[in-house]
């Protein structure tokens, strides 16, 4: 097997890491957090738009990879604050609607710019 990087311009510029990397039929999407793909900026605002940002951007990274969100099988999510978890989840059921993928959401302390959230997912691919 080979180890592919995936790369998209439809989601935010990486760090000193990969947006993502396909290895066999998974895809390993590195942790997102709500960034303008445009400007690399952070999107500040409710949790339900941060959300909303994050998700749109791994779509975009798992449709690169020729997986979508639809192959996802493990999603793994990080709140600064537990309590905004119905808020997350509002947003999550409209990317998620029918067998939602295997899933952990916790509270951690210190995400990247002060933001709220971070997710990252493995999919399967074609």
């Amino acid at each position: 097997m080979k180890r592919e990087i995936v790369f998209t311009p439809a989601a935010p510029p990486p760090g000193p890491y990969s947006q993502a990397i396909k290895y066999g039929q998974l895809v390993f999407v590195s942790g997102q957090t709500p960034e303008d793909p445009k400007t690399g900026a952070p999107v500040r605002g409710t949790m339900a738009e941060q959300t909303r940002v994050v998700l749109t951007n791994i779509k975009a990274i798992l449709e690169a990879a020729g997986s979508s969100l639809e192959k996802v099988l493990k999603v793994n999510i990080y709140l600064s604050d537990i309590t905004k978890k119905p808020e997350m989840n509002e947003v999550y059921r409209e990317f998620f609607k029918t067998d939602p993928p295997a899933r952990i959401a916790m509270a951690v302390a210190g995400l990247d710019d002060g933001l709220d959230i971070e997710i990252d997912v493995i999919a399967a691919s074609d």
